[in-house]
């Protein structure tokens, strides 16, 4: 009797545990379930986000595309010969022929409503626009937080594909020696990805203009090299106030552009008192940066 006793404990035991069991796989279940349920939940709310916030682009790319009716581009003035002496005259001619265009400069005619735009974001304070290119964008910059538009939208959501920005270590007038833009490498094709296009030597040399709008004046750049850099912050590794720094600076994103798989355009002046800008995307890996870069022309 007491043989069998014994016996029985163990199935009794043996009974327990499977039932345990299955309440803490049951248990386990539903955890699992409410993870995938939030993570799904966070993944179609941020494809929400970059859904909404893609058709925001396009309703302003409409908006600053749609030129009907609209003339930016004031009549040059007639001069009076006889009450401009010639030496005025002489005067204007110089500086015509200094701020002259190259002839294959077709720049984009835009409807740049600043009220609306400004009504959008405060923030925004230029327009970029590359031909050939989905880059069509506004840029902004944060009064106080660098990175906000890395991971902000037009409408202050939060998510990608941000914005194209500059931060506060560059003016706004573009005047800077290097103005350093950045943008997303999104994989629908939007924000800054088909500065990737320019890794491609045909499109590179049939692509040469860079065109951005502020509210004061349209401005034209001539790119002169695309490459891929690595990941060290531009503004805050080169002393830009001193001639010597601009100059390194230069040999240095040259040399790298040259010596690795780059572009460059060779007959492109740049100088230490050139003034550049420097479009920056990401790439496949995390330490690396892909640079556009372009010398503004007078």
């Amino acid at each position: 009797m007491q043989e069998q006793k014994k016996n029985k404990t163990p199935n009794k035991k043996t009974k327990l545990s499977k039932e345990t069991q299955l309440i803490i796989y049951k248990l386990l279940s539903i955890v699992l379930m409410l993870i995938l349920i939030v993570i799904l939940g966070k993944w179609g709310y941020g494809k929400y986000v970059e859904y909404r916030s893609a058709k925001m682009y396009e309703d302003m790319m409409n908006q600053v595309n749609n030129t009907a009716g609209n003339n930016q581009q004031q009549p040059v003035e007639e001069i009076d010969t006889e009450e401009v002496n010639t030496e005025e005259i002489n005067t204007e001619e110089t500086e015509t022929e200094e701020c002259s265009l190259p002839d294959d400069v077709e720049i984009p005619q835009k409807n740049l409503d600043w009220d609306y735009l400004h009504g959008l974001n405060k923030d925004i304070y230029a327009w970029i626009t590359i031909p050939n290119t989905q880059i069509d964008y506004p840029i902004l910059q944060h009064e106080t937080d660098d990175s906000y538009y890395l991971s902000h939208n037009v409408d202050g959501s939060k998510g990608y594909p941000g914005c194209i920005y500059t931060e506060k270590a560059n003016y706004k007038d573009f005047l800077d020696f290097n103005t350093v833009i950045y943008g997303h490498n999104m994989k629908s094709g939007t924000m800054f990805s088909d500065l990737h296009d320019f890794e491609d030597g045909t499109f590179f040399d049939n692509n040469k203009y860079i065109y951005i709008y502020t509210e004061e004046e349209t401005m034209v750049y001539q790119i002169y090299a695309a490459y891929t850099a690595n990941d060290a912050h531009i503004l805050n590794t080169n002393d830009f106030s001193a001639e010597l720094g601009r100059q390194a600076y230069l040999e240095a994103s040259l040399t790298k552009a040259e010596a690795g798989s780059g572009n460059v355009r060779d007959d492109v002046e740049v100088t230490s008192d050139s003034v550049i800008i420097t479009l920056s995307t990401c790439t496949s890996r995390s330490d690396q940066r892909y640079l556009v870069q372009a010398v503004r022309i007078k």
